[in-house]
């Protein structure tokens, strides 16, 4: 099987690296070269991703969001796509995965949504964990080349399904990170010792690794550790909101996570990390960070 990834940053590079590790014969493309000399010697460097598609079996796009993807899965309509697959690893917009799909379908290729849930050490480490969109028979056939990169896939159902169970995981876990940065701001303004509240309250059923995880860096130590960035957050957020007018409902607690996150970038913050969220509060407390 010959394996082409296209998109070689944070995470796709460390799927890529992974893939290679299990012995695939790896062909790779990215628009900056620094990251594809990376993988000098260990793989094929392509000279564009037409030229990946062309050169493999089964494609792994690695993107920033669902505009890229359907531009780049336009061109490989083009070529033709009978007898090969498209494995979108891209954090992706469900509604889109569906159209590719079918697509791919009346061409005869195959095309599946597997967005990752998990860091770029992850991604390094291979521990990522995958739910996939599309046909079933297709996620098994490929099931073992995910399974390179991943210590766990789901098949979830039809296609689309993926990026579905993808952006409920980031809302919940973004709007965990938006009640932090409301909550600990106000308790230390009036006054309370932030670092016992947040062991105090470890001890009760709020606790969970997000917690642990984000409110140490972004509300005691204050160091905003570089982890996901805080655009990304508000890409994600935006996804999932499209679902909500797509379906004409409202969405109450979705945009108040969505206007807190817009402030942030219009601080500045938007390739910060997601947990300068917090310095939204801070100024508007006027608590110096």
């Amino acid at each position: 099987m010959k394996v082409g990834v296209i998109g070689l940053g944070r995470m796709g590079g460390g799927v890529c690296a992974n893939i290679i590790k299990k012995g695939y014969d790896t062909t790779v493309f990215d628009l900056s070269k620094q990251a594809m000399q990376r993988f000098e010697g260990e793989a094929k460097l392509a000279g564009s991703a037409e030229e990946v598609f062309q050169a493999c079996d089964v494609t792994l796009l690695s993107l920033p969001g669902f505009p890229e993807v359907e531009a780049m899965t336009e061109k490989f309509l083009a070529l033709g796509v009978k007898g090969k697959c498209v494995i979108d690893i891209s954090t992706s917009y469900p509604t889109s995965s569906r159209k590719i799909y079918d697509a791919f379908k009346a061409e005869g290729g195959d095309f599946l949504d597997a967005p990752l849930s998990g860091s770029p050490v992850a991604a390094a480490e291979g521990t990522l964990v995958v739910n996939v969109g599309g046909d079933e028979e297709v996620y098994e056939k490929y099931k073992e080349l995910i399974s390179a990169f991943s210590k766990a896939s789901h098949y979830i159902g039809p296609s689309g399904a993926g990026n579905v169970v993808k952006l409920l995981n980031n809302y919940l876990a973004i709007m965990y990170i938006g009640l932090y940065a409301e909550a600990f701001p106000l308790a230390e303004k009036l006054g309370l010792d932030v670092e016992k509240i947040f062991h105090i309250i470890a001890d009760s059923s709020v606790n969970c690794k997000n917690y642990q995880g984000m409110i140490p860096k972004m509300c005691i130590n204050k160091t905003f550790d570089p982890g996901f960035a805080l655009n990304y957050c508000l890409k994600d957020l935006s996804y999932f909101k499209m679902m909500y007018e797509e379906l004409k409902v409202p969405s109450f607690i979705l945009d108040g996570g969505i206007n807190l996150f817009k402030m942030g970038r219009l601080m500045g913050l938007g390739e910060k990390d997601s947990s300068e969220v917090a310095k939204v509060m801070y100024k508007f407390l006027g608590i110096e960070v």
